[in-house]
C-alpha cells in the first residue's frame, strides 16, 4: 500500500520519466541519426600533409594537403600533456564524465545570451567543437541541435581518447594551419611532446579565437586593431589564470609560463633535401595512411654534400658550366644517405628545380667497367690478356679512342684504366646478345626503352642514356662483389632480394684495377695524393663535352658526381677527370673522415678465396712457355679465366750455312744436310702485326722459308679489313669514278713480306702488305681474294651496283 502510494507521487513520477528519457532519447536520437544522417567520417579525417623526415626522423621538408592545409595526423600520445591538461581544464572540465552535451553549459550559455542580447556563447564541449569543426554552420538554434545530433553520434562512436585525438587533428590555430602536431612545427619548431608550459597554454588558447590569437597574425609586431586588446600573450594569460584558479599549476609554473616569450612568426618550413622529397611524396604520398615518410637520408650528410657541391660550382660556373648533382650511397644497404638534385634549388636561370640525380644523361665511357667485367666472367679474359687497340671497320662504324690515337695492343687492364674505346667495343660485340644491354636491364636500369639493335656497339661509349641514381647504383653492386638491387630511399621499406649478375672475384679483380691511381683520369688538382683516399673509381665524358661523371666506391659509400648544363649545352671544361673527379674525391675525404666511423683509410675488401694469382708472360699475358724470358703476376678466377700458354714466342729452325747471305726458316722437311739454329721470334696476329709496321713500330722480320722446299708452312691467312664483309658499293651517278675507288687492305702476321690481290682470278696488285692499293668500281658480283706469300689465302664476294 505504502508502495502504491509512492508511485502516485506526480514528483517521483516525473523525475523517472525524466530520467528514463534522458536515456533512451540520446540513444534514439543517435541511432535515428545514423540511419537517416550518417557521419562523414571524410570530414573526420581531411587529407593530409605530407612530412619527409631522415632517418633520425629530423624534418626535411613539408607539403600542404590536397586542401592546402598545414595538417599533420598525430596519435593521443604524441600531444604534450600539458596541451591536453590545459584544454580539457579550459574547454571542457567535465569531459570524461558526460556524453557529450554538458546540460548545465549549455544552460549557462543560454543565460548568457539572453543577457547579452546576441549570441556570444555556445555552452560547448570538446565533443561538441569537433562537431562544428567538422560541419561548420551559422550559429543558430537550428545548427546547435544538429551539432548535439553529431555529438552524441560521436560519443556512441569513439571512446574518450579518440575524441581527443580527433580534437587535437582538427582544431583551427591560424590561417591554413590545422591541428596541434602543424601548430608547434611552424610556432616552436619542435614536435609537440616537447612543449613547454607556455607554449602549450598558448596552443590552448589559439582556437577559441584563431585569427586573434595565432602568433603569426601581427604585422610588424602589432596585431590588426579589429581585435582590440586580443593577441596571443592575452590568450596565453586567460588559460594560465584559469589553470591557476584551478589548481591545476602553481604560482611558480604561473610566472614561469608567463614569462616565455611568445613567437610573432611561423618557423620557415624545412627544406634540406627538396629533389629527394618531392620525388618520395610523388612515389608513396598517394598511399593510404603513409602521409609521414621516414627516409633513408641522412640530413647531416645531405648538408655537407650541398655545399661541397656549391663551393666547386663556383668556378665551374666562369667556364659555362652550371650544374650538378650528387648521390651518396650506403654500400652495404645500398640506402641513399644524400641527393642533391642541382647545386641551387632557387636558380631559375640554371633550371635549379629540375632533379639532376634522374635526368636520363649519356654515360660517357662509366659503363667501361661493366663490359669488363662481364667479358671476365665470362672467361674471355683477364687482367694482362692482351686486346687489340687497332681501327677496326662494323659494318661502316668506325670507332675512335678519346685521343684519336692507337696503341696497337694493350692489356685489358691497360684499356680499362685508360679507358680506351676500341678495345671496349671489341668486348662489346664479343659478348654479342648477352652482352652489356642485357645486363644493364637486369641491373634495373630503367633508362634503355628501346631494344638493343637501337643502341648498337656505341652503347659501352655513352649511346644511351643512365641517370645519377642508377648508375651510382650499378657500381655499388660492383662494390657488394657483382650482387646487384636497386636502391633503398625509405628506411622501412623492403628490401628486394639482390641478383648476382658477376662472379664475385670477376667483381674483386675489375674494383683492384679501378683503384690504380696513375690513371689519365687523375685528376690533375689530386696529382699529390696525399690525402687520396682508396677508392674505386671510373670517370666518363659524354660526346660533345655535355656530361662529366665520376662515381667511386669504398666498403662504406658508394659516391655518384654529374656536372653539366641541364639545357644540355656543352663546354670544353666538362670532362670527367677535371669537372666531376675533385668533387668525388672531395666528398670521400669530407664524409668517410667526419662519418664513416673508421680511420680515413677504413678496411678495404677482402680477396674473395675464388681469386688466385699467378705468373704470365711478360709480353703475351698468357701462361708462360719455356720461351717467355720475362714474367709477371695477375690475379685471375681458377675455372674461369684464360688458361692458354702463349702463342707470342714461337722457336724456328734458322739456317747457318756459310756463304750465304740471308739465312732462311727451316721447316721439318727441310733442315736435313743443313747447320741450323734455334731462335725465339714473336710472332703477332695480323691486324695488329700490319698495324705495327704501317704506324713505323716494325716487328723483327722472320727469315722466310727456304725457298728449295716444297711443302707450305703452317700459319694464318690474311685478314680483308677493306671492302667490308657483306657490304654493297653503289656507284653514284655523275661522280667520276676515280673519285669512287675502293680501298683493299688486309692484316697478315709480320713473318709474310709479300702479297697478292686478285680480282676475279686477276692479278691487280702484288707488294708489301702495308702499301695501299685502290682498284676502280665496275658494276656486278666479283670475287675477290688476298694471298700471301706462303700460300695462305682469303675469299670473299664484292658486290658493286
Amino acid at each position: 500500500m505504502n508502495q502504491f502510494l509512492l508511485w502516485r507521487s506526480k514528483r517521483l513520477r516525473i523525475s523517472l520519466f525524466l530520467l528514463i528519457g534522458l536515456i533512451i532519447f540520446p540513444t534514439l536520437y543517435s541511432l535515428l541519426g545514423r540511419i537517416f544522417f550518417p557521419l562523414p567520417l571524410d570530414r573526420l579525417y581531411p587529407p593530409p600533409s605530407i612530412i619527409v623526415l631522415d632517418r633520425k626522423e629530423r624534418p626535411l621538408r613539408f607539403f600542404t594537403s590536397s586542401d592546402e592545409k598545414w595538417r599533420i595526423p598525430a596519435s593521443l600520445s604524441e600531444v604534450s600533456p600539458k596541451l591536453v591538461k590545459a584544454v580539457v581544464t579550459v574547454e571542457d572540465r567535465w569531459f570524461r564524465f558526460h556524453y557529450g552535451v554538458n546540460p548545465v553549459s549549455l544552460v549557462r550559455a543560454a543565460i548568457t545570451n539572453w543577457k547579452a542580447g546576441k549570441i556570444v556563447s555556445g555552452g560547448s564541449t570538446l565533443t561538441m567543437q569537433i562537431a562544428r569543426m567538422m560541419e561548420p554552420k551559422p550559429r543558430t538554434i537550428r545548427s546547435k541541435m544538429i551539432e548535439i545530433l553529431r555529438t552524441i553520434q560521436l560519443e556512441s562512436t569513439y571512446s574518450k581518447n579518440e575524441i581527443l585525438e580527433l580534437y587535437f587533428n582538427l582544431a583551427p590555430y591560424g590561417g591554413n594551419i590545422e591541428g596541434s602536431a602543424a601548430a608547434s612545427y611552424f610556432y616552436f619548431n619542435k614536435n609537440q611532446e616537447d612543449l613547454t608550459l607556455g607554449e602549450a597554454t598558448l596552443l590552448a588558447s589559439i582556437p577559441n579565437s584563431p585569427e586573434a590569437f595565432r602568433p603569426d597574425g601581427r604585422r610588424g609586431g602589432v596585431l590588426p586593431a579589429r581585435f582590440g586588446q586580443y593577441g596571443p600573450s592575452k590568450g596565453r594569460e586567460k588559460v594560465l589564470k584559469r589553470l591557476l584558479k584551478r589548481g591545476v599549476i602553481t604560482q611558480n609554473e604561473f610566472k614561469e609560463a608567463l614569462s616565455e616569450p611568445v613567437p610573432h612568426e611561423r618557423f620557415p618550413i624545412p627544406f634540406f633535401a627538396p629533389h629527394f622529397s618531392r620525388e618520395l611524396k610523388s612515389a608513396f604520398g598517394r598511399n593510404p595512411g603513409q602521409n609521414r615518410l621516414v627516409s633513408t637520408i641522412d640530413r647531416d650528410i645531405q648538408l655537407l654534400v650541398k655545399k661541397i657541391l656549391q663551393n666547386y660550382m663556383r668556378p665551374l660556373k666562369e667556364q659555362g658550366i652550371s650544374q650538378g648533382a650528387i648521390v651518396v650511397l650506403d654500400t652495404r644497404t645500398r640506402e641513399v644517405l644524400a641527393l642533391v638534385g642541382s647545386a641551387d634549388f632557387f636558380d631559375p636561370e640554371a633550371s635549379g628545380q629540375v632533379n639532376g640525380a634522374l635526368a636520363p644523361r649519356s654515360p660517357g665511357s662509366t659503363l667501361k667497367p661493366f663490359v669488363y667485367a662481364l667479358a671476365m666472367d665470362r672467361g674471355l679474359l683477364s687482367p694482362q690478356t692482351l686486346l687489340q687497340d687497332v681501327p677496326v671497320d662494323y659494318s661502316g662504324y668506325r670507332p675512335l679512342n678519346y685521343d684519336e690515337r692507337y696503341r696497337g695492343v694493350v692489356t685489358a687492364e691497360e684499356a680499362l684504366t685508360h679507358s680506351l674505346n676500341v678495345p671496349a667495343i671489341n668486348l662489346t660485340a664479343q659478348l654479342k646478345e648477352e652482352g652489356i644491354y642485357t645486363f644493364l636491364k637486369e641491373a634495373g636500369v630503367s633508362t634503355l626503352p628501346n631494344p638493343r639493335e637501337f643502341y648498337g656497339l656505341s652503347i659501352i661509349l655513352g649511346g644511351c642514356e643512365v641517370n645519377l641514381l642508377e648508375l651510382t647504383s650499378l657500381f655499388s653492386g660492383l662494390a657488394r662483389m657483382g650482387e646487384f638491387a636497386p636502391p633503398r630511399v625509405l628506411l622501412n621499406q623492403s628490401s628486394l632480394r639482390p641478383k648476382r649478375l658477376l662472379h664475385e672475384g670477376a667483381a674483386y679483380i675489375i674494383t683492384e684495377i679501378l683503384t690504380e691511381v696513375k690513371r689519365p683520369d687523375l685528376p690533375s688538382t689530386w696529382k699529390s695524393a696525399i690525402n687520396l683516399p682508396k677508392v674505386a673509381w671510373k670517370t666518363g665524358t659524354s660526346y660533345g663535352h655535355k656530361d662529366a661523371w665520376s662515381i667511386g666506391y669504398s666498403p662504406r659509400f658508394t659516391i655518384g658526381v654529374w656536372v653539366g648544363n641541364f639545357n644540355g649545352v656543352g663546354s670544353p671544361g666538362l670532362i670527367g677527370s677535371e669537372a666531376a673527379a675533385p668533387i668525388l674525391f672531395s666528398l670521400f675525404n669530407a664524409i668517410v673522415g667526419a662519418y664513416g666511423n673508421t680511420p680515413l683509410q677504413e678496411r678495404w675488401f677482402v680477396e674473395p678465396l675464388s681469386v688466385e694469382e699467378r705468373e704470365v708472360c711478360a709480353t703475351s699475358g698468357m701462361i708462360p712457355s719455356p720461351h717467355c724470358s720475362d714474367h709477371k703476376k695477375e690475379l685471375f678466377i681458377p675455372g674461369t679465366s684464360p688458361h692458354q700458354t702463349c702463342t707470342i714466342h714461337k722457336p724456328f729452325i734458322i739456317s747457318r750455312s756459310e756463304g750465304q747471305t740471308l739465312p732462311y726458316r727451316l721447316c721439318s722437311h727441310c733442315r736435313i744436310g743443313h747447320s741450323y739454329e734455334t731462335v725465339v721470334y714473336e710472332i703477332w696476329p695480323p691486324e695488329i702485326a700490319t698495324w705495327m709496321e704501317r704506324n713505323g713500330m716494325p716487328l723483327p722480320k722472320i727469315p722466310e722459308h727456304n725457298p728449295e722446299c716444297i711443302e707450305v708452312p703452317s700459319g694464318r691467312a690474311p685478314v680483308i679489313h677493306s671492302p667490308s664483309k657483306n657490304s654493297e658499293y653503289i656507284i653514284r651517278q655523275g661522280v667520276d669514278l676515280q673519285l669512287q675507288k675502293i680501298l683493299l687492305e688486309a692484316s697478315v702476321s709480320n713473318n709474310i713480306r709479300k702479297i697478292y690481290w686478285f680480282l676475279n682470278n686477276q692479278l691487280v696488285f702484288q707488294g708489301d702488305p702495308t702499301e695501299r692499293v685502290f682498284i676502280t668500281p665496275i658494276p656486278g658480283r666479283h670475287t675477290l681474294t688476298c694471298m700471301d706469300e706462303e700460300g695462305h689465302s682469303t675469299e670473299m664476294t664484292l658486290v658493286i651496283r
